[in-house]
């Protein structure tokens, strides 16, 4: 119960605070659409996406997030389309998002694309707190709405590029261009705002000997007035079919946030599912015992024999 209740606070004041407010994944090398739109079409093959995060396991109300996304080339190579749904529940908080994504490859030579991004979406947060298991200090306060659920929508829009040089991947994005207020209480002139979240990715595939390919990848995420916070990844690949990779996450306090180990399997062409699991070396690590997660990749159509290029994994 107390830790029901002191997550319920850390999230709720975490999510009005100038700070990292966006969900974390450690498979992010397998959800860069959620990142930045220039990626949609980027994997040259119509693919679904389907990604589950528990985050501190053992910790009551600890954040659980959900990610289905399609993206295509559409109409040839050059034009890519997404669609991205996300769900993410935490304490008391209960957040939808949905996007769609455009992007377009300029293709400056046969070895470099660089590819544009736009992208617009429509978010929902509600606080509930008729939950039974909150306990309010403050029965008077007018921002509980009389314990009562609460919730508001608004939309935004975001940028991107995405370039690809041989089998070497950088990008850059901010999903969320548009600082948004957000506000529960119509007597109160204190309001919340959602900030702009800017994100940086690189990574490449190398020849390691003919039977392995090493992969390592970076994401750099950055919002104003808040560290800038960064996730390191090396992954072995093995006859293209499954990879093995280690990843540290910065931040949190101390030494960073946790250690990650990643599982991924190529079941087929077309059929690809991985698993991760985070270690705790924050001071949270003595509440929980890790973050776990979960995904499955499906092609609708796999023509290239060749799956060496980084934008595949």
């Amino acid at each position: 119960m107390k830790k029901f209740i002191l997550l319920s606070v850390f999230i709720c004041t975490g999510f009005f605070a100038f700070a990292q407010q966006e969900s974390q994944f450690t498979n992010f090398m397998h959800n860069y659409l959620q990142l930045n739109p220039a990626y949609a079409g980027a994997r040259e093959v119509p693919s679904f996406t389907a990604l589950y995060r528990s985050q501190w396991l053992g910790f009551e109300g600890a954040p659980v997030s959900q990610v289905v996304s399609f993206n295509s080339p559409f109409f040839g190579k050059r034009v890519g389309f997404g669609l991205n749904i996300h769900h993410r529940s935490a304490g008391i908080t209960n957040q939808w998002s949905g996007s769609l994504a455009y992007s377009y490859d300029l293709r400056v030579s046969e070895d470099f694309g660089l590819r544009l991004g736009l992208q617009g979406a429509i978010k929902y947060l509600g606080l509930n707190f008729a939950d039974e298991k909150v306990i309010l200090t403050d029965q008077g306060d007018p921002s509980t709405a009389m314990n009562a659920d609460m919730n508001q929508y608004y939309g935004n829009v975001g940028v991107g590029f995405f370039a690809t040089y041989k089998d070497i991947y950088f990008g850059a994005s901010v999903p969320g261009l548009l600082p948004v207020e957000i506000g529960f209480n119509p007597t109160s002139s204190v309001v919340a705002e959602a900030i702009p979240h800017a994100y940086g990715m690189l990574g490449a595939t190398f020849r390691g000997s003919d039977k392995v390919r090493i992969r390592p990848a970076m994401l750099i995420k950055y919002v104003e007035n808040a560290p800038i916070d960064l996730d390191v990844n090396l992954s072995f690949i093995f006859e293209k079919d499954a990879s093995v990779g280690l990843s540290y996450r910065a931040g949190g306090n101390g030494v960073g946030e946790s250690i990650d180990l990643l599982l991924f399997y190529q079941i087929n062409p077309k059929l690809g599912a991985g698993l991760a699991y985070d270690f705790s070396i924050s001071k949270l690590a003595r509440y929980n015992t890790g973050s776990f997660e979960a995904l499955v990749r499906y092609d609708l159509q796999q023509d290239r024999e060749d799956l060496s290029n980084p934008r595949f994994f």
